[in-house]
């Protein structure tokens, strides 16, 4: 089934400058708290000391998870950072990333994100969509154990 219905307009683009030690997605649930967002789409570049990245069996319904560092001396290239969060009904965020890291040249790694450190920065970009949260909140149930 395909589900689409215009549900709002982008609103505050929010530039979030993390720096080494800064932990996702902790970090982004902290800055959407901050400004107020109930739901977000997020984008995202920079450096990471280690990721845990994780794909999901839909069959098992369980993510399996690896953590991924860098080569020694280098950084944990964060090709790409690409997600969404919602403000659940329970006031916790509940924030879906996806990332493609670099360990090496040609040793890329990606998935959901389970959680990353980064190091020495990244560059978020959190673009917030207007509209009613609770019309998010009804798409996006699965989260938290809904329908």
């Amino acid at each position: 089934m395909v589900q689409g219905k215009a549900l709002s307009a982008p609103g505050r683009i929010i530039f979030l400058r993390l720096e080494s030690g800064a932990r996702l997605p902790q970090a982004i649930d902290e800055e959407l708290r901050k400004q107020g967002i109930g739901f977000a789409m997020i984008q995202g570049i920079g450096g990471l000391k280690w990721a845990r990245l994780a794909v999901f069996s839909p069959e098992e319904k369980k993510y399996y998870s690896t953590d991924v560092e860098p080569e020694p001396g280098r950084t944990l290239e964060l090709l790409s950072l690409s997600g969404n969060s919602v403000l659940g009904p329970d006031n916790t965020y509940y924030t879906h990333i996806h990332a493609v890291t670099a360990a090496a040249p040609g040793k890329i790694y990606g998935g959901h994100v389970i959680e990353a450190e980064v190091d020495p920065l990244a560059e978020i970009f959190i673009i917030e969509l207007t509209g009613r949260v609770e019309d998010f909140q009804r798409l996006l149930a699965n989260r938290w154990g809904g329908e």
